[in-house]
């Protein structure tokens, strides 16, 4: 795990690492009260970024790579949900009888 001492680096790897490993990556804000400091941590499994801060001037900063953060998420499945599937649906011959015989007792009764 790697401790940033400033803001500026730690929001650039941080972004990069949330862009490079986009379906594995996450981050956690957590409040330490007996430190009374913020700790950021951006991870993919492999990779851990961290960032305390005590600053009450870094809330705003934050908040701004909090809203990036979900944005490119939101994007990524926006993306997701455009795509066609790679493979199409196709039914089984046992499922297709199934439901003709469904349908057959139901129109004969």
């Amino acid at each position: 795990m790697v401790y940033y001492s400033d803001w500026d680096s730690f929001e650039k790897a941080a972004s990069e690492l949330f862009a490079s490993a986009a379906d594995k990556a996450r981050y956690t804000i957590k409040y330490r009260n007996c430190d009374a400091a913020l700790v950021l941590k951006v991870t993919d499994d492999a990779t851990c970024v961290q960032l305390r801060t005590g600053r009450l001037g870094d809330i705003k900063k934050i908040a701004r790579l909090h809203r990036q953060l979900c944005q490119s998420t939101s994007l990524r499945a926006e993306k997701l949900k455009s795509r066609q599937p790679e493979f199409p649906l196709a039914q089984t011959p046992e499922k297709a009888s199934a439901t003709e015989k469904v349908s057959s007792k139901a129109g004969g009764a």
